[in-house]
């Protein structure tokens, strides 16, 4: 005659399968879609270059245009923004770069055309004076400038070419 035994107090029987099916199976579901957002990302056609539907002008003709001189375009804070200075020479004129999205300053780098672009509205609280200085900061993504780069600065419809960036 056998004796049946029982199973000892405080032992657990082990781990369901099911469990580790449903771990390995979130786990494909995860590694496929990354692998569609991956293909998704490589299908995307490269970012149009902002210089293409505008005009090349000269520091004077963006002054008339837009009532600004590029003061200066420089490296700062330890590298991680860059400073776009200028001066109001038409206060008409430059109140509208600041308040129009599709004025911004953009900075494309020549030698590979990375491009900078302030990522937020610019406020001023005061107006603008004839012959005042102000600035942009732009954040300098991936390092693209360091002293000594070119850049082409863009707004809307004009660009200047070959401004020296300053560290």
């Amino acid at each position: 005659m056998t004796v049946a035994t029982r199973p000892e107090v405080g032992t657990e029987p082990p781990p369901a399968r099911p469990r580790r099916r449903r771990w390995i199976a979130a786990g494909v579901i995860g590694l496929l879609l990354v692998g569609a957002g991956a293909w998704r990302l490589a299908e995307r056609e490269p970012a149009a270059d902002v210089r293409a539907e505008t005009v090349a002008v000269s520091a004077d003709g963006l002054a008339a245009r837009f009532g600004i001189r590029v003061d200066l375009i420089a490296v700062t804070a330890a590298g991680g923004l860059v400073e776009f200075r200028y001066q109001v020479v038409d206060p008409d004129k430059a109140i509208a770069m600041i308040h129009d999205t599709k004025m911004r300053p953009v900075l494309v780098v020549e030698d590979t055309g990375q491009t900078l672009v302030l990522a937020s509205p610019h406020r001023h609280s005061a107006d603008l004076q004839l012959g005042g200085t102000y600035y942009f900061l732009i954040a300098n993504a991936h390092n693209a400038l360091q002293d000594g780069t070119s850049v082409t600065l863009v707004i809307g419809d004009a660009r200047v070419e070959h401004l020296e960036v300053e560290g």
